[in-house]
């Protein structure tokens, strides 16, 4: 008995599937590399009738305000996973003892209304269980991996052996296809080895927060965390540097060839620029939605340009040294002394765009 979620597949193609690469699209634009747990969620979402896109989320979740670098480290970029829940969180949640909710659901729950629970499993036939009964009852499971799975499907089989499951995922592989058993197997060993034995599910409706209240806290998160993010963001990932000090880090050492022989802008920071469009993008929703007053308004799309200037800055640094650029290329002085100039570049649109949202919280 084949059943899958169709409507989940489509939209994945049009997301992501049809880029052929680890991208997402959003509005007009193409992010290189993006968070794919933000991604799977946009799916998932798009897939129960919610209006929102990548740049939404990456704005409300608080992933846009953050910025980890350590040399020659690539976990402080996912900060966002371990984000608390801002206190937006509506009482009337419901878990059973299984299941939890992480901050960065519950700040997405907060301003949309998805609400989202994780479930755990403890080996391949209970995962096998949620699956099933999450995809008969017209759902999507989302799972960890690299960087992201969400299964849609499955195949019954009388033999344990012969079962299938429908999966879709990006990062660094982009596929939608058909797991064998053993294949599925393997996933779960995987995780399990991961202590990441869980899968993410919608969980219904909730009553949101209002647009104003999610605005303030998308705002002062900004101003905030480019100078100190939240605390267990600095206990889970010691010795980086955070915000816009991270930032003029990252710029320095840049143009150090004798200390980095080589340069790409990857790993370590790639899902992290091209969120600064996602909060241009935002604030430019919040100011044509007349949220605020005319006042707040004009430092509001004031900031708004300059993100999208920062975005531009971080698009042209890819072009310089993103991982496509050769070696060769990447080890020249004066291209590495160019890189740098941008990314000082972004850090002075980012410093302006600061201003205008303090001088917006200011005239609230």
């Amino acid at each position: 008995m084949v059943t899958r979620v169709d409507n989940a597949v489509t939209v994945f193609n049009e997301l992501i599937g049809r880029l052929g690469r680890h991208a997402v699209a959003s509005g007009e634009e193409e992010y290189t590399q993006p968070y794919v747990y933000l991604s799977l969620h946009t799916v998932q979402m798009q897939t129960e009738g919610w209006q929102v896109d990548f740049d939404e989320l990456a704005a409300v979740s608080g992933a846009s305000a953050l910025f980890g670098y350590r040399p020659g480290e690539f976990m402080p970029k996912y900060a966002h996973l371990v984000v608390d829940a801002a206190g937006l969180t509506p009482d009337d949640l419901s878990l059973e003892p299984d299941q939890e909710i992480h901050g960065i659901d519950q700040r997405i729950s907060s301003a949309t209304g998805f609400s989202y629970a994780w479930t755990s499993f403890e080996d391949a036939e209970s995962a096998w269980k949620l699956i099933v009964e999450t995809v008969d009852a017209g759902h999507t499971a989302k799972g960890w991996d690299w960087e992201g799975i969400l299964f849609a499907g499955y195949n019954d089989a009388i033999d344990i052996a012969d079962r299938w499951i429908f999966a879709m995922a990006d990062g660094p592989e982009t596929y939608t296809k058909w797991l064998s058993w053993e294949e599925f197997c393997e996933w779960v060993d995987r995780v399990i080895g991961w202590k990441q034995a869980q899968l993410g599910r919608f969980a219904g409706r909730v009553e949101p927060a209002s647009t104003r209240d999610v605005a303030l806290q998308v705002m002062r998160d900004l101003i905030a965390w480019s100078a100190e993010p939240p605390h267990a963001v600095h206990e889970h990932f010691p010795g980086a540097t955070w915000g816009l000090a991270g930032i003029r880090t990252y710029a320095e050492e840049c143009r150090k060839v004798d200390i980095y022989e080589t340069w790409s802008a990857c790993h370590d920071i790639n899902p992290q620029w091209t969120i600064r469009n996602s909060t241009g993008v935002y604030l430019d929703r919040v100011v044509n939605a007349e949220i605020f007053t005319g006042r707040v308004n004009t430092h509001l799309r004031a900031a708004a340009e300059q993100y999208h200037a920062a975005y531009s800055c971080w698009a042209a640094f890819y072009a310089l040294l993103g991982h496509a650029v050769p070696d060769a290329v990447q080890k020249m002085p004066a291209h590495r002394q160019a890189g740098s100039a941008v990314v000082r570049a972004w850090i002075a649109h980012e410093e302006a765009a600061l201003a205008e949202v303090e001088a917006a919280l200011a005239a609230v």
